[in-house]
């Protein structure tokens, strides 16, 4: 790869806003990418208020103790964005893949489960036509560089439950991922012009370890608290090292209402410590710890036939891990978030499906407002 070429990628990498406002730029996928959650979509229908409490959200390992019974589960998430700079609009389509787990309980006391979830996801394009002047010729042309890739997380995980009143879990993470970044130059006119293209891959790898607590007061509360203790995260393209960091910390507390039957209001805050990724960084953007809080219901409403309609509603607020634009300035996003969710087959397939709404600001004049339709599809053989 020549040094212009590097040079274009080092930039585009890690700062895909620091171009003219009028680029189709994000602010949510700013550095290594943008969180997902690594929760359900029966998690996200309240707002993520009770992930540390749902078993087939990547978040507390303690919580795998209320599967009941053997779960198999996949989710989709299609995320419709929109950008927006003063009086121009640009509309993108991602699609995502974020959640699989499989759940075992063994026993009356002892639960197991394997789950695949994305911690970072990376996928964005910015296109900047222009018009460029080449000696006598004048001539339209577009920059496009981008990115295309996730890191993702691989748990393996088992709770124990010893006395009614008390879950404890444990689990163990495998960290990878790649990232193809791109760029491109074509002309209006190729035939007098050739077009240029290159990319490089990264590729990643790491691990983690985890650790929850749930204390129940049966038919009246659930406080729960986890942990995330980060390894070592490594970068690498095509076998050479190019920096090392490490996973993110995490610690989350909840305090969840069950004394409705059927129904569960909580209440969630995280902090995520992100800056431990600045190790990897090669531009100009930079990675700050972030809290992550969210309050929520999951409420037992109508039946379908034999089996009730949960009906879900719950608000976010949080920081996303990378600051944007020249100053470093930290992006907020506020979410509202609704869902329903059944069960078919005699209780043997869980149905979920959550819309969020999502707003994302800066103090740059660009805005970005993404509908999010996550689904859950789960099977108990």
């Amino acid at each position: 790869m020549s040094k212009l070429v590097s040079l274009v990628m080092a930039v585009v990498a890690l700062a895909p806003v620091s171009r003219s406002a009028a680029a189709q730029a994000n602010l949510s996928g700013q550095g290594l990418g943008f969180p997902t959650g690594q929760m359900s979509a029966r998690a996200e229908g309240a707002g993520g208020a009770i992930a540390e409490i749902d078993p087939i959200s990547l978040v507390n390992p303690a919580a795998l103790g209320f599967i009941g019974t053997t779960t198999l589960f996949f989710q989709i998430e299609p995320e419709f964005r929109s950008v927006i700079v003063g009086n121009t609009k640009d509309n993108t389509t991602t699609a995502r893949y974020p959640l699989f787990a499989a759940v075992l309980p063994i026993g009356a006391n002892w639960a197991i489960g394997v789950s695949s979830a994305t911690l970072l996801d990376r996928t964005w394009t910015t296109s900047t036509p222009s018009v460029l002047v080449l000696g006598t010729d004048t001539v339209n042309s577009t920059f496009t560089s981008g990115s295309s890739g996730s890191i993702n997380d691989l748990r393996v995980a088992a709770a124990w439950a010893p006395f009614t009143y008390l879950r404890v879990g444990l689990g163990g993470h495998l960290m990878s991922g790649n990232d193809r970044l791109f760029v491109g130059h074509t002309f209006s006119d190729n035939a007098a012009f050739g077009n240029f293209a290159d990319s490089s891959t990264l590729s990643f790898d790491g691990g983690a370890v985890s650790a929850g607590l749930e204390l129940v007061a049966p038919k009246l509360a659930i406080a729960s608290v986890s942990f995330r203790k980060g390894g070592r995260l490594n970068a690498t393209r095509s076998d050479t090292a190019l920096g090392h960091a490490n996973v993110p910390d995490r610690l989350g507390f909840s305090l969840a209402y069950i004394g409705a039957a059927g129904s569960e209001v909580a209440i969630r805050t995280a902090l995520d410590k992100w800056s431990s990724l600045n190790g990897l960084n090669r531009g100009s953007s930079h990675a700050v710890d972030a809290w992550d809080t969210s309050i929520g219901a999951d409420i037992a409403g109508p039946h379908l036939g034999s089996q009730p309609l949960m009906l879900r509603l719950g608000g976010r607020w949080r920081t996303l891990p990378y600051e944007a634009g020249p100053n470093n300035n930290k992006v907020k996003e506020q979410s509202l978030n609704a869902g329903v969710g059944t069960t078919f087959a005699g209780g043997r397939v869980l149905t979920d499906v959550t819309l969020a709404h999502a707003r994302r600001d800066a103090n740059l004049g660009i805005t970005e407002r993404a509908w999010t339709l996550s689904i859950g599809l789960g099977i108990r053989p």
